[in-house]
């Protein structure tokens, strides 16, 4: 018998196409670095999108908040990403879940905290502790010059604030940034949760 339970949120798709032009310059540094592993590796050809790596970080962050509030081990928690920049079709949205075949999948941490009251704070916590980083200034300067972690594909995402263990992400650790959710040290639009104005020129 495998017991589990879960969270699944899903961002606004307006919000979202509003915010992609601000983060077009870091998605081409990642797209970059990317296709270098590639071909030094023979990886598969990946469409990095700023929808992409926005709900990839996000998951992280609040999968590391909901194991501090919730009291679950750092590896029972789980990421599943739904996203899709189909004009038809968009999706954007985060399940985390765990599932075990022990008592640990029946805790209802995961339950009560998606109640309305309950989540929303959770989320401001985790985008407050997103804001800065025990490594920080060089977590977020270390991405315009090398990148770091995995096959140097993130950016200003590292051991100490937004890596999980490998069996709780779908993608080992790779394509993380936390500017696109809070914003750079030289633009603070970049960070989705800032939603400035729309841009003229680059829209």
């Amino acid at each position: 018998i495998v017991y589990g339970e879960g969270i699944f949120l899903q961002l606004r798709d307006d919000l979202i196409r509003r915010w992609k032009p601000y983060a077009r310059e870091r998605i081409s540094l990642l797209t970059k670095r990317y296709e270098v592993a590639r071909q030094e590796r023979g990886l598969r050809t990946r469409n990095l999108t700023p929808r992409f790596v926005l709900l990839h970080t996000l998951a992280h962050i609040l999968i590391n908040q909901l194991v501090f509030e919730c009291g679950y081990s750092s590896a029972s928690l789980r990421e599943r990403l739904y996203v899709s920049d189909d004009e038809k079709n968009p999706m954007a949205g985060i399940l985390i879940y765990t599932a075990a075949g022990d008592s640990e999948g029946t805790m209802g941490g995961l339950v009560r905290m998606g109640r309305p009251g309950f989540f929303e704070p959770v989320v401001r916590r985790a985008l407050e502790a997103a804001r800065w980083c025990s490594c920080d200034p060089i977590c977020m300067e270390i991405a315009e010059q090398a990148g770091q972690g995995p096959d140097s594909c993130n950016l200003a995402a590292c051991h100490s604030c937004a890596l999980l263990p490998e069996t709780a992400c779908e993608e080992f650790n790779r394509f993380l940034d936390r500017a696109l959710l809070i914003g750079d040290l030289n633009n603070h639009c970049v960070g989705f949760f800032n939603q400035c104005a729309e841009p003229d020129s680059r829209g």
